[in-house]
């Protein structure tokens, strides 16, 4: 169903009522101005016509009153001939040219008339509809400025995470040092080789003890032989 029913409702249209009232207001307002469109199209073609009779009617009402001039000649031209009869018939003749020229000068006012009423309206709707180009175009703006804002909004930085980045990294970094140190440290562990543990007192009794038992040893086979 159309935003617009009759010409005068867009003539009369508060069009800002109208954006609120809607839910889309830029779908309302593209509706409206191809309605408005259509109507300026024909109110275009009901003015050529109206133009066009008003242009004719003129043309006629022209040829009566030529006519009638000429008749009021004939008449004048018949009385100084005398001939009072052929010059009465012409005057009867050019009574009815009158007539028809006082009548076509009141249609002709009349469609005057409706052709100015017509030429407003036109005015009138291509008023409303530059009107409403003009409210989409700032729609249109504001929508796009909207989304720029909730777009902005959803990626906006206030610096913490640069924070948080930074913190992880140096969380990251201290981690690899420390991996890197402990490497460093088994390798130098891994090239010395076996360190050989300090001789305790202990050890030194036990080689003591050993050599003796050794020489019991040799000396209780020398004895045997």
């Amino acid at each position: 169903m159309g935003i617009f029913a009759r010409v005068s409702d867009i003539i009369s249209a508060n069009l800002n009522d109208m954006v609120e009232r809607f839910e889309s207001p830029e779908t309302m307002l593209r509706q409206a101005i191809r309605e408005m469109d259509a109507a300026i199209a024909r109110t275009m073609e009901a003015t050529a016509r109206a133009i066009a009779d008003e242009r004719l009617i003129e043309h006629e009402r022209g040829r009566h009153r030529e006519q009638s001039t000429e008749l009021l000649a004939c008449a004048r031209a018949r009385v100084a001939r005398g001939d009072e009869s052929s010059a009465r018939r012409s005057l009867v003749r050019r009574q009815e040219q009158e007539k028809l020229v006082a009548a076509l000068e009141d249609q002709l006012a009349k469609v005057r008339s409706s052709t100015e009423k017509i030429r407003r309206q036109l005015d009138a709707m291509r008023v409303r509809r530059a009107e409403a180009q003009r409210m989409l175009h700032v729609l249109i703006a504001r929508d796009r400025a909207a989304a720029a804002r909730r777009e902005l909004a959803i990626h906006h930085d206030d610096g913490t995470s640069d924070v948080r980045g930074l913190s992880r990294f140096d969380h990251l970094r201290k981690t690899i040092e420390r991996r890197e140190a402990e490497a460093d440290a088994l390798v130098e562990l891994a090239g010395c080789g076996e360190i050989e543990a300090p001789e305790s007192d202990g050890d030194h009794q036990v080689e003591s003890q050993l050599r003796v038992m050794k020489a019991e040893v040799v000396a209780s086979e020398s004895n045997e032989r």
